[in-house]
């Protein structure tokens, strides 16, 4: 069979373009060829910054041959009394390209209708590809599409070129004022003019003799050899030598070569990260670090100096005359770069933190939520909130308190303005010059973490604690103007900082029982007694925030227990059992607890228990006391004897002992306990009408089984296991 190929040729694409074309290209295709019955085997993409290719390994010929049973009208709408056809029937069979004749008829329903049994014979695979195809191309939708000279096409770059083979026969499409045909381009400057492309099997190798290399993986392969190499050759290694900077630049080119590049010892008197900051966010390159070092100094700074004066980029040139030229080019831009880092570091020190918070006063953090110095007073706020509520020990709350009061300061510097990516980073360099202790330095660093999807969460606890106070402030104040992100559109990042909060309770502050659902109801509260939101248009609405916010956050807490590898159903039963954001760390225990109690007998058995309980409680309020003197079956009187022992013999002892449940040895002595209930419980429901007549009755065995309930759902919400109970 044979296979096609489709070239689409562009000027430069942005490299965050691709990847998601790519995506999205194979799905497109996929779906238009399913759609119109042409069979294939399987399919491959690849790219370059100037083409997306897709090919299409063993099309079929042709479209698979369908017969469809179309009904029609009512006989009696088909034929008068004489039998001849009316223009009902003679209309329906030329829709169908049928004569009269050939329809049958078919009774469904008690009515006997006229039906086309008709047969498409498919349609010549080149015939298709020139029909879909073209919407496929339109379909490839990004951010900021353009059109150029008169043409009414939008995409993400002109589009110069398309190759549209099928085997050795060209399938011709038009695409606004472009044909589609058998020429590509070959590399822009080392092979620059067409390719003549003869069937789609050698398209790869007719084009790397152009110097394109077509495939992403094998531009990749390439980038990861060169660059080790040449960090190896100088007894170092290559940072940076895997995601989002190793993606970026096998996307900007098609035949990479890595070239080294050297600058002056005096700048490796600056930060690791700040010169890291410049190479890779802003320049491309892959910094270069001695092989096993430590920083210099104390082991505790963030001042590390393990970089070597090297850099390696990676040009879209192998051309040995052109070598010198971009090894020169490249060092000129970066001491450019570095010599205004330098400045600004060195210059910034000349004012402390501390001495920066005027100008702090005077910086906003968002319009409507006041300036940066209201936010730290917030924060020092709900620090005091989470210190009382943990009865956090000094060692941890001083530290907090002080990273708090400094943790801003930096935004007001010149370093963070003209490196915003720095912010958190620089702060901390100064702290420590400062002579700040260790715990506040690292905590300052690292409060902004995880600052994107390919970030950790911080490794240090007040670190931690800073980084889930200012989340919440931040979600807390943007959920109240209005700031909730929609479809794809997340300006503010609120996403990632909110899966931020879950993975630093969930796992970082394991020890700790942050109430999170308290810090939440906390800044509501501020923000409606303090900011101008409640006199604004808008209005404040503290139970709608609220409740936005936590739908948000569980949203982002089942996502992590999945990705845990808890099942839907079991995170299910554990979320609805009680608020899970007092306590989130206590929220995966349950679930290890739960998923283990279904592993036994007897674990099911007491599920299987908890489950008859929640199902004939339901969600219905029950206000009535429980009377003992109302119990007249044995049954009753069993489950409850079983309840009072369960009560003395457990949980009174732990009550006055101040134990609570915390771990999975708790729980799993409470299951055990809880599984002394299951025969009573089986019992009872096989031997007492729970839903008596007598109100009065009913009402009392309801209470009873509340009193069981209330246990039970320490662990989870039986009733959510259903279909995992037999």
């Amino acid at each position: 069979m044979p296979n096609y190929l489709l070239e689409i040729g562009t000027e430069e694409l942005p490299a965050g373009f691709i990847p998601e074309a790519q995506t999205r290209l194979e799905q497109l295709m996929s779906e238009g060829l399913k759609s119109k019955n042409l069979p294939f085997q399987s399919m491959k993409t690849m790219s370059t910054p100037r083409r997306l290719t897709i090919l299409v390994n063993d099309l079929a010929l042709n479209q698979t041959t369908t017969k469809t049973k179309v009904k029609g009208p009512p006989v009696d709408k088909c034929f008068d009394g004489s039998g001849a056809a009316t223009q009902a029937a003679s209309g329906f069979a030329k829709r169908n390209n049928l004569s009269v004749d050939q329809l049958d008829r078919e009774e469904i329903g008690g009515i006997t209708y006229v039906i086309a049994n008709v047969t498409s014979e498919g349609k010549p695979a080149q015939e298709v590809l020139a029909e879909i195809v073209p919407k496929i191309i339109m379909q490839l939708s990004g951010e900021r599409l353009m059109r150029w000279g008169s043409s009414e096409l939008k995409f993400s770059r002109p589009i110069r070129w398309i190759v549209s083979l099928l085997d050795d026969k060209v399938v011709p499409f038009q695409l606004d004022k472009l044909t589609a045909g058998r020429l590509s381009m070959g590399h822009r400057i080392l092979a620059p003019g067409t390719v003549e492309i003869g069937k789609p099997d050698e398209y790869v190798d007719k084009l790397k003799a152009a110097k394109v290399l077509v495939e992403p993986a094998a531009r990749q392969a390439l980038i990861e050899q060169q660059v080790a190499q040449l960090a190896e050759k100088l007894n170092g290694k290559a940072r940076q030598l895997s995601g989002p900077l190793l993606e970026e630049v096998v996307h900007i080119t098609e035949w990479p070569r890595a070239v080294l590049g050297d600058f002056a010892h005096e700048y490796l008197d600056l930060p690791d990260t700040l010169i890291e900051t410049i190479m890779v966010h802003h320049q491309r390159y892959f910094p270069v670090e001695k092989i096993q070092t430590d920083s210099n100094g104390d082991k505790n700074s963030i001042l590390k100096k393990s970089l070597l004066p090297h850099f390696i980029t990676i040009a879209n040139n192998d051309l040995e005359e052109a070598q010198k030229e971009i090894k020169q080019g490249n060092e000129r831009v970066l001491k450019a770069r570095l010599a205004d880092g330098r400045f600004f570091y060195f210059d910034d020190q000349k004012t402390k933190l501390s001495a920066r918070k005027e100008a702090l006063s005077h910086l906003t953090f968002q319009e409507g939520l006041g300036s940066y110095m209201d936010k730290i007073d917030r924060l020092e706020k709900l620090a005091e909130l989470l210190t009382t509520d943990l009865h956090l020990d000094q060692k941890y709350a001083e530290p907090l308190k002080k990273v708090l009061e400094l943790c801003k300061l930096d935004l007001v510097t010149n370093l963070v303005r003209e490196l915003p990516e720095l912010q958190g980073h620089v702060g901390a360099w100064y702290a420590e010059q400062e002579g700040q202790p260790p715990e506040v330095v690292h905590g300052i660093a690292s409060h902004y973490a995880p600052r994107s999807t390919d970030d950790s969460i911080p490794v240090d606890t007040i670190g931690q604690f800073a980084s889930v106070l200012d989340k919440v402030d931040n979600l807390v104040g943007l959920f109240a103007l209005g700031k909730r992100p929609s479809g794809s559109s997340d300006p503010y990042a609120l996403r990632r900082q909110a899966q931020g909060i879950i993975d630093v309770l969930v796992d970082g502050l394991t020890e700790f029982p942050v109430n999170l659902t308290e810090l939440i109801r906390a800044q509501v509260l501020w923000f409606e007694n303090h900011s101008t939101l409640k006199t604004s248009k808008r209005g404040y609405d503290a139970e709608k925030i609220t409740t936005e916010l936590n739908d948000f956050l569980l949203q982002r807490l089942r996502g992590k227990l999945l990705d845990l590898g808890f099942g839907r159903e079991v995170s299910d039963a554990v979320l609805s059992a009680r608020d899970p954001f007092w306590n989130l760390p206590n929220v995966v225990t349950r679930c290890r607890t739960t998923e283990r109690l279904l592993t036994t007998a007897e674990g099911m058995d007491t599920a299987r228990a908890g489950l008859r309980v929640r199902k004939i409680l339901g969600d219905q309020p029950c206000e009535a006391e429980f009377d003992s003197a109302l119990l007249a079956l044995d049954a009753e009187k069993q489950l409850i004897g079983a309840y009072n022992s369960f009560d003395e013999n457990f949980m009174k002892p732990r009550i006055k002992e101040h134990k609570t449940f915390h771990t999975e040895d708790d729980y799993t002595l409470l299951t055990n306990e809880l599984g002394k209930f299951s025969q009573p419980v089986h019992s009872f429901f096989d031997g007492v009408m729970v839903n008596d007549k007598d109100e009065k009755i009913r009402n009392n065995r309801h209470a009873l089984l509340r009193k069981l309930d209330i246990h039970y759902k320490l662990v989870a919400d039986f009733s959510k296991l259903q279909s995992l109970i037999p």
